[in-house]
């Protein structure tokens, strides 16, 4: 009986999260945080103000500074019996832009090598908007 509820509730928890978002009101603006596969990105200030969920709530449009924590695996450079070590890595990423109402954008993150990357992208076209800088990286962030 137990292996039953326990498939019970990964359903239950399955079906809660894959839960459309409610429609976008016409004078917010949504944005969709996107990372390389093995990743974590979560909202961290939207203009200097903390958040407190793990993506940003929709917001008024205009000028705004997002900032995202980003987590990646990066390789530590050493070998154990020819398996090399990983360790993560954690950064602060942030992106300005004037954002316009009633518009869903995505802010993608990616690792290159060491580094973070991150661009701001809306749903009508494959070029950016704006590219991320990298505000901190290190222990503690």
């Amino acid at each position: 009986m137990n292996r039953l509820s326990a498939v019970a509730a990964c359903l239950l928890l399955a079906a809660c999260a894959a839960q459309p978002q409610p429609p976008l009101a016409s004078d917010r603006v949504r944005v969709t945080l996107d990372a390389d596969v093995g990743s974590l990105v979560r909202a961290y200030r939207l203009d200097g103000v903390p958040e407190r969920s793990l993506r940003f709530d929709d917001f008024t449009p205009g000028q705004h500074e997002l900032q995202v924590r980003f987590e990646f695996e990066v390789s530590t450079g050493g070998s154990v019996q020819g398996v090399l070590n990983s360790g993560r890595r954690t950064c602060i990423m942030a992106v300005r832009h004037n954002f316009m109402p009633g518009q869903h954008y995505r802010f993608e993150l990616a690792r290159r090598g060491w580094r973070p990357a991150g661009w701001l992208y809306d749903d009508h076209s494959d070029e950016p908007l704006a590219r991320a800088s990298e505000v901190r990286c290190g222990p503690g962030v």
